[in-house]
């Protein structure tokens, strides 16, 4: 799986301790996500267009081959990060496929239109609805992380 500035498995080696508490591991291993979709734009797009848009007046075959191509490419991500959280067993399949979604969800709010951006310019208490994306992000994944791993220490 390339990430086209390295793969995966080496964005983490240096990140990731496997010696290291499993929640300090979930912490970074958010970070290096985030760190690893800040700057693919178009990447983030697909993500954020792909049930409203992308999945809409295509055939079945097509939506048939999407869905399998993107089964297969989490479940390639889930394999990488069970290396790194080997805790999260089958749930780290979930956790890749949320990761995803919930990507393309903060991707859009965190880049809001220009009507939007006048309102936050005309009413100042709306400033506590903007995010930027990668704090976002990095946030509501270690949430995820957090509650995958409690999920499988539990099962």
């Amino acid at each position: 799986m390339s990430s086209g500035g390295g793969d995966l498995p080496e964005l983490l080696a240096p990140e990731i301790d496997p010696d290291a508490p499993v929640e300090g591991r979930g912490d970074r291993l958010a970070g290096v996500l985030v760190r690893s979709l800040e700057g693919r734009r178009v990447l983030c797009d697909l993500f954020s267009a792909q049930a409203g848009v992308l999945e809409r007046n295509v055939s079945a075959e097509g939506a048939g081959h999407w869905k399998r191509t993107a089964i297969g490419n989490v479940d390639v991500m889930a394999a990488l990060v069970r290396r790194w959280l080997p805790e999260l067993g089958d749930g780290a399949a979930a956790f890749c496929a949320q990761a995803v979604m919930v990507a393309g969800a903060v991707w859009t709010h965190a880049r809001p239109s220009a009507a939007m951006l006048d309102a936050y310019d005309a009413d100042p208490s709306l400033a506590q609805l903007r995010m930027g994306f990668a704090p976002a992000l990095r946030t509501v994944l270690a949430a995820l992380m957090a509650g995958t791993l409690a999920r499988a220490a539990a099962l």
